[in-house]
């Protein structure tokens, strides 16, 4: 095996989990999630998120590795998907990156801007100035050190201003500049896009929405709010979680609540496919209902023969 990163893509509900599986298990690998959700604890049938059972027959990287209350960055992302890359080659595996967070699959197919990691003291201390003077303060300081990082950040961006001024005060080097500071991964990288039909996507979208909530999406929100987690927090806020809290705050019923899921779901799905059908790099793979994971792994595998990735 030559060292190669695996890219699947693809929308939700087009079966990323089911074919990554069979694709490990094709040649050696394991799986890197690149979904913004599953880093979450507690947040497992809205997030669609493999089992257990699962997770041990095929190691996964990157899934619980974050409370509902924290912050998780790309730049996190970025940081511990390389780490996980390295792991899983001194394994003498293949890494399979698999998700649907297209923010986070480009911060590894797209190169890397070797930024300094966070300072939660530095960030506290610029959080505290804004809570007593103000954002317009906090964006006039930066507009001092860094005008080409205030063209890119609205003034009521408070958590990109507050990046931008904490970077500065590390290394001295304005937020901008290390934006245009990039190299990539010394590996090739293969991206594969799973292509369904829209229509056939759609009905499958909708029977993820009724299996969800027949799983018991509904009972894992309560149990996020009982432990005391904020209705507001940015998880919360994702598609399944932010519908099932106004079911439980009375706003409408579980029909409505299920079509808002899915009418929603639909329209993430159609921006996912809008932005990667930009990128002429995706293979795309296309997918019927006859097709089992087991087959498109196999055709993912040939390709990667053929392009001599794989020996």
């Amino acid at each position: 095996m030559r060292k190669l990163i695996i890219v699947i893509l693809g929308p939700t509900a087009s079966g990323k989990t089911e074919v990554s599986l069979s694709l490990a298990k094709e040649i050696n690998g394991e799986i890197i999630s690149a979904d913004s959700m599953q880093v979450y604890k507690f947040l497992n049938i809205g997030t669609a998120k493999p089992s257990r059972k699962i997770r041990q027959e095929i190691c996964h990287h990157l899934i619980d590795i974050k409370y509902p209350d924290q912050e998780f960055s790309a730049g996190e992302f970025q940081m511990r998907a390389i780490e996980a890359i390295e792991r899983v080659f001194k394994k003498r595996k293949s890494p399979i990156l698999v998700g649907g967070t297209a923010l986070y699959l480009r911060t590894i197919t797209d190169g890397i801007c070797p930024i300094p990691s966070r300072d939660d003291k530095i960030r506290e201390h610029f959080f505290q100035l804004a809570q007593k003077y103000g954002k317009n303060y906090l964006y006039r300081r930066l507009e001092k050190i860094d005008k080409k990082a205030c063209e890119r950040i609205h003034p009521n961006n408070l958590n990109r201003i507050v990046r931008a001024l904490e970077v500065h005060y590390l290394t001295r080097i304005p937020f901008s500049a290390w934006q245009n500071k990039r190299y990539n991964l010394p590996y090739p990288i293969i991206l594969f896009g799973l292509n369904w039909k829209r229509s056939v996507l759609y009905e499958r979208i909708g029977k993820r929405v009724e299996e969800m909530v027949k799983k018991g999406l509904v009972r894992e929100v309560e149990r996020l709010l009982r432990k005391g987690y904020s209705r507001n927090l940015k998880p919360l806020q994702g598609l399944g979680y932010k519908q099932a809290i106004g079911l439980l705050e009375g706003k409408y019923d579980i029909e409505r609540m299920k079509y808002l899921m899915k009418r929603d779901t639909r329209h993430y799905a159609k921006r996912q496919l809008t932005w990667w059908r930009k990128d002429r790099r995706i293979h795309w793979v296309r997918i019927d209902e006859e097709k089992r994971p087991e087959q498109i792994a196999r055709e993912i595998k040939s390709i990667c023969q053929r392009k001599r990735f794989l020996v």
